[in-house]
């Protein structure tokens, strides 16, 4: 009875040492994949996996730096880059609500996709 005990035992802690193993050799693995990541950052800190995801990125960010800028700055314009600022406005901060607003904005928000998949 002692002997199936002790044999039971040693099964036991074999099972419990490859466990471990196994679990430390994955723990490594995805140490060393992650240290040896390549990554991409972006002039105002934004981090991509790709160089062809961040120069899509910096180009879509040039292109509409100005509506995230602060445009009560920018006097008394009523358009930035061709859209209207309670456009932006609705955009940044308020959203659209309703359906009758997004018809009022329909044009501008077509201009804004096309400005983003150009």
């Amino acid at each position: 009875m002692l002997k199936v005990l002790n044999k039971l035992m040693d099964i036991t802690l074999i099972a419990i040492a490859i466990f471990i193993l196994v679990s430390i050799v994955f723990l490594l693995l995805f140490l060393f994949k992650s240290i040896n990541k390549k990554s991409f950052r972006a002039e105002d800190g934004s981090v991509f996996d790709s160089q062809s995801d961040l120069d899509v990125y910096q180009n879509l960010y040039e292109k509409t730096k100005p509506l995230f800028s602060n445009y009560d700055e920018k006097g008394s314009a009523q358009q930035i880059l061709g859209f209207e600022k309670s456009f932006i406005s609705k955009l940044k901060t308020e959203g659209f609500s309703d359906l009758q607003t997004l018809v009022k904005y329909r044009f501008q928000l077509k201009s804004l996709s096309d400005l983003i998949n150009s």
